[in-house]
């Protein structure tokens, strides 16, 4: 048999020194980089080169073979999320033990379609489902875990649809004629739709039901939406709440759609990728009440868990839900007709799947749940008291008093209309953008523009924010000449 020989690329691609030598060197790395972040040493949050001019920029780049050359290219032009004026879209800054976890799930590299490709990933995430399942009120309950929120809310929109179907919609289809479809929030995230179309549902696969003053889902609406629903010859076959919603970071009345939805027969289903994960908070898991009487509940660790994107828990509150997602045989690796926990790719959209649970898992057992309660508690408290700093200051309207760690509000000087209100905030954030000092961004709400700010980064104080508002607004003057 031929030998690998000891000179060869393979043999220096796997050699162990190079990999301790290399792996030093980036580690002092990136501890500089969190270092500078944290000193907010770094002027720009991100690069104010437009796509196209950057493309131009990297074609020039003279890309070194040197691991550590390479490294500092990819970090020069990144998003610097550990920047304290980093508070643009709802991506967390990780834990540093958490990216360390993600190397040895890397390294390791053990798939988990069946329990003896990943031992040690499938316990792990096992005990991380128990914790959340029992955090949620789930007391016969399980679940999976997942790649991001949009993996999520499909994952359990189509045990929905196994759940409350007649006949076994995985192997035969849909009845004749069925038209099913769910009910949902207007503010809802973009996933929910895209799974109902992935589904071939088609538009009217999403009922959507107006909001409240707060953007919260109007429960007074439901009854006539489903009727009406029915009457198209439409079937909901769910109704699904918002923990909180992305723009606004509102929290739907989770109770009472609970008791909508039993009393209708539909499946109830939370999106809870950015806020369900209150639960690990005293202070302010009181957002999520009802959230025991969800069917199913989709929450983000790489939101407001500090881990490293992606990694989503779909949770339901009977186990044996998990398992009508998906009855897909495989000789090879499935026994036919078994129910087991220990083979995931019995229940998710992956055959084979990172170690995921590996990363909160270590910022568990190392730090304890209160480090995330702690997160969250000073995040959800810095959106209050933002929001209260606005109230007082001249020119500025807060869109909704916050209830998560979601701001929006806008510049509103005097004698604009509201064509010109838009414009001019659509430039205030164009201006942001080309600054490179902050990370703002923006939202459309009710036909009006807003600045919206995700307050993500655990080092970002009151005083960021002023120095941000006060930039704002110097744009702000800057664009009306």
């Amino acid at each position: 048999m031929k030998q690998t020989p000891d000179n060869s690329l393979l043999q220096r691609a796997y050699d162990a020194e190079a990999f301790r030598r290399d792996g030093h060197s980036l580690i002092e790395a990136l501890a500089e980089y969190l270092g500078q972040s944290r000193r907010a040493d770094r002027e720009q949050v991100l690069t104010p080169a437009s796509p196209q001019a950057y493309w131009e920029q990297w074609r020039q780049i003279r890309h070194s073979s040197d691991p550590l050359s390479l490294f500092h290219t990819i970090l020069e032009g990144a998003n610097h999320l550990h920047h304290p004026r980093y508070m643009g879209h709802q991506v967390v800054p990780p834990v540093p033990l958490a990216a360390l976890a993600e190397l040895v799930s890397d390294l390791l590299n053990n798939g988990m379609a069946v329990y003896e490709m990943g031992p040690s990933a499938t316990m792990i995430e096992r005990e991380t489902i128990e914790w959340l399942t029992a955090l949620c009120g789930f007391h016969n309950g399980g679940g999976v875990l997942t790649s991001g929120g949009t993996a999520g809310n499909l994952t359990a929109l189509l045990a929905a649809r196994q759940a409350m179907i007649a006949g076994d919609v995985w192997k035969r289809g849909l009845p004749p004629g069925m038209r099913p479809a769910v009910l949902v929030s207007s503010q809802a995230h973009y996933s929910i739709s895209r799974a109902t179309r992935i589904m071939g549902w088609g538009e009217e696969g999403c009922v959507l039901v107006p909001v409240k003053a707060d953007y919260s889902i109007d429960i007074a609406q439901l009854e006539a939406k489903l009727q009406d629903a029915r009457q198209r010859s439409l079937t909901p076959i769910a109704l699904v709440g918002s923990a909180g919603t992305t723009s606004t970071g509102t929290y739907d009345d989770l109770t009472s759609l609970a008791r909508f939805a039993r009393q209708h027969k539909l499946w109830f289903h939370i999106d809870g990728a950015h806020g369900g994960a209150v639960v690990v908070s005293e202070q302010y898991k009181h957002l999520a009440r009802g959230i025991a009487e969800a069917d199913s509940v989709v929450i983000d660790f790489h939101k407001m868990l500090l881990t490293p994107a992606l990694t989503t828990a779909v949770l339901f509150r009977k186990e044996e839900d998990s398992y009508k997602v998906f009855s897909q045989e495989a000789d090879y690796l499935l026994d036919k007709g078994d129910r087991i926990w220990y083979d995931s790719a019995m229940r998710t959209l992956e055959c084979t799947k990172k170690m995921m649970g590996i990363k909160v898992h270590f910022l568990r057992k190392v730090y304890g749940d209160a480090l995330f309660a702690e997160y969250i508690d000073s995040r959800y408290d810095l959106a209050r008291t933002f929001a209260s700093h606005l109230g007082a200051c001249r020119h500025w309207e807060l869109a909704v008093p916050p209830q998560s760690n979601i701001v929006c509000f806008r510049y509103v000087p005097e004698d604009l209309d509201e064509a010109a209100l838009n414009a001019l905030n659509v430039a205030i954030r164009d201006a942001f953008r080309r600054d490179g000092r902050f990370y703002v961004v923006r939202t459309n709400l009710r036909d009006k523009v807003y600045l919206r700010i995700t307050l993500m980064n655990p080092f970002t104080g009151i005083s960021e924010l002023e120095e941000m508002l006060e930039m704002a607004e110097a744009f702000g003057k800057s664009s009306q000449g």
